[in-house]
This record gives structure tokens, sequence and C-alpha cells, in this order.
């Protein structure tokens, strides 16, 4: 696991992993490039630093290229971390890869997922790739307020 104030002043946290951060009165946990197996103890040492922290949480998909089951249970543990503790777990910026693997697993509307500005402009562009399967799934996962 990577702290944000660990990392190299270029920013570059190699290919691959997961790093806790304050946000506000919670804490941003970043994923980046494959999330899977090879990042369990980084996952296990993060899930740790979560729950000494406590408040809300927010987890950055944005730039995560591969998710395996491995890294999608990560999201869940934290989820569910959230969800003991009565504290809100965000997923912000989910490419649609892992929108549909967290709708296979059945978390479509129990995971609340946020879109920043940033990542709506760039996903409302023609050369996206985003289809409307993509749109579904998201649309299926965003909570409903009332």
């Amino acid at each position: 696991m990577t702290h944000d104030d660990d990392l190299p002043d270029d920013g570059n946290r190699g290919a691959d992993g997961i790093s806790v951060a304050d946000e506000g009165d919670g804490t941003l946990v970043t994923l980046w490039g494959e999330v899977d197996a090879s990042l369990r103890e980084q996952a296990s040492a993060s899930m740790i630093e979560v729950a000494r922290r406590g408040g809300p949480v927010v987890i950055d998909a944005s730039r995560v290229r591969f998710i395996d089951s491995t890294g999608i249970a990560f999201v869940i543990q934290l989820h569910r971390l959230g969800d003991e503790g009565a504290q809100l777990c965000t997923l912000r910026n989910p490419p649609h890869h892992v929108l549909d693997l967290l709708e296979m697993v059945g978390l479509q509307g129990h995971l609340r997922i946020e879109r920043t500005d940033e990542a709506l402009a760039a996903s409302s562009g023609p050369a996206t790739g985003r289809s409307a399967s993509g749109d579904a799934a998201l649309a299926d996962l965003a909570p409903t307020v009332a």
C-alpha cells in the first residue's frame, strides 16, 4: 500500500497499486492499473488503514485498466466496512468494465457511484467507446434519490 505522502514528487506510483489518503473528513482509496491478486498485500494493508481512520470512504477507480475477482472483492469489502460502521462508501469514476463486474455480482443499487465533472466531460465525446449497455449498467448502479 502507498500513502500519497510517500509518493515521489512526480506522482509515479508504479504500474499497479492502491493508495490511501485523507479526503475531507474521510478517506480516499485510489486504485490504478491492474487490480488483481498481485495487490492482495496492499489491499489488506489498505483495509486496516481505512478501518483505523473511520469516516466516509471514496474509492477512486478512474485509472483501473483491469480488475479481477480479487479486486472486486476488495471494493465489496470496503463497501461492507462502510455499511457496518454506518459510513458512506462511494465509488468514483469507475470505468465501464468495473461497473459490468459489479453488476454481475449483484451490487447494482447498493453501491453509490459518483462521476466528477472531469470524468463526465471525458466520456461525453464520440470517441470514448461508450455503449448503450455501458450506460445502462451505470444507471442500474446509481443510487436512487427520493
